[in-house]
């Protein structure tokens, strides 16, 4: 990855490789960049921009200052932004996961009104997704609001993923199926059905070992006023005797802990992506995980994983999402239950065929490589990147 720090002695300085054009970023990707769009491309060269932080003196609406900054360029030719609109006089392409513009919580009129002004500026050239699920329901909520003009910038682009580690080579089944949950909001990634599914088989005398990175926030928006009560669940975890609960973790140990088993379950209610499953998938741990917004185009059911379904809204994403009260109970008593047997389901069939699990691990790797390859992703940026400057 080529990225020029800039420095106050540098700011004025454009040149790293002779005739490069420059594309300046905010932040590539999330904070250890698994995922990064900050790919070594021939003819050019990315430089880290600086933005003005008004979001950090700020008391209200910080998600809309920090999601629309104003970004010192130093002369660069284009800015490449991860869900956030610039302010500034640089043309730029953004890369988004779910919605855009991205402001959730409290959101006023004015705000969204500057949002799509930047959207619907010239200095806007391309508005990348991360999967067709984010395009699909922008290019809905586009043509919803009365913002056809902008359906042409829409497209899709994934990045490249190279992972500090080599994927698996050999898989040995012996003893206990390992399984293995990531979730640093356990509770919308669904492990109170998980943990019931899996004290269920217990009691039916199978022996599994359940993996358990990650933690429990305050609240959940999924949940709402029916979150559950989470010491009660993290004393239950440490306490079982068939659970290692390892907490929050540095993501090499992630990692490493993934090739040391059979499966990953995913079995979330709402999803941006599912940076998990790819990185399980790439290592070749297949996933079994809910059919939710982009997860079935990263899993292919019953041949580089398992999906299990629960009701969904025009989005493909959980239909209890937005609902209160006996509506929000409701949805979340149904989609409980429907993860819970699933995965007792799936899970009783391959403890008796652990041979589908190798099936599935390899031609997972298989796809996820292709879907992230470097070269690939380095190839169709730099396209992108030509076709706007």
């Amino acid at each position: 990855m080529n990225i020029k720090q800039t420095s106050s002695i540098e700011k004025n300085s454009r040149v790293t490789n002779e005739g490069a054009l420059q594309v300046g970023i905010i932040s590539p990707g999330y904070g250890y960049e698994r995922v990064s769009y900050a790919l070594s491309l021939e003819s050019f060269d990315y430089k880290r921009l600086y933005t003005l932080p008004i979001h950090r003196i700020m008391r209200s609406h910080t998600k809309f200052y920090r999601e629309t900054p104003v970004v010192f360029d130093y002369g660069v030719d284009l800015l490449h932004t991860w869900n956030s609109l610039p302010i500034c006089r640089k043309p730029f392409v953004v890369s988004f996961e779910c919605e855009l513009p991205r402001y959730l919580g409290e959101v006023l009129p004015w705000q969204i009104s500057v949002g799509m002004k930047i959207l619907r500026s010239r200095r806007c050239k391309k508005i990348l997704a991360l999967s067709e699920a984010a395009k699909s329901r922008l290019l809905s909520e586009f043509k919803k609001n009365g913002y056809d003009d902008l359906t042409e910038k829409v497209d899709v682009f994934r990045g490249g993923v190279t992972l500090p580690i080599e994927p698996k080579l050999d898989y040995l089944f012996e003893g206990a199926l390992k399984l293995l949950f990531v979730g640093t909001d356990a509770i919308r990634k669904g492990i109170v059905p998980l943990f019931q599914a899996c004290e269920k088989l217990i009691q039916q005398g199978l022996d599994i070992q359940l993996t358990f990175i990650g933690g429990f926030n305050e609240e959940c928006y999924v949940h709402g006023e029916f979150i559950p009560d989470i010491k009660a669940i993290e004393t239950q975890l440490k306490e079982s005797s068939w659970v290692d609960f390892m907490g929050r973790v540095a993501i090499e140990d992630v990692l490493k802990q993934m090739k040391l088993h059979d499966l990953l379950l995913f079995p979330t209610f709402d999803e941006s992506l599912g940076w998990v499953p790819i990185e399980a998938g790439l290592l070749g741990v297949p996933t079994i995980a809910t059919d939710i917004f982009a997860l079935p185009e990263l899993i292919d059911h019953d041949r580089t994983g398992y999906l299990i379904s629960i009701d969904k809204d025009e989005n493909e994403r959980f239909n209890g999402l937005d609902t209160v009260g006996d509506e929000l109970y409701s949805h979340l008593s149904k989609a409980n239950k429907d993860i819970e047997l699933g995965l007792v389901s799936i899970l009783e069939h391959l403890y008796e065929n652990r041979a589908v699990i190798e099936q599935w691990g390899r031609a997972a790797k298989d796809k996820l490589t292709v879907l992230y390859d470097p070269k690939l992703a380095a190839s169709e940026i730099k396209n992108i990147y030509k076709s706007v400057i």
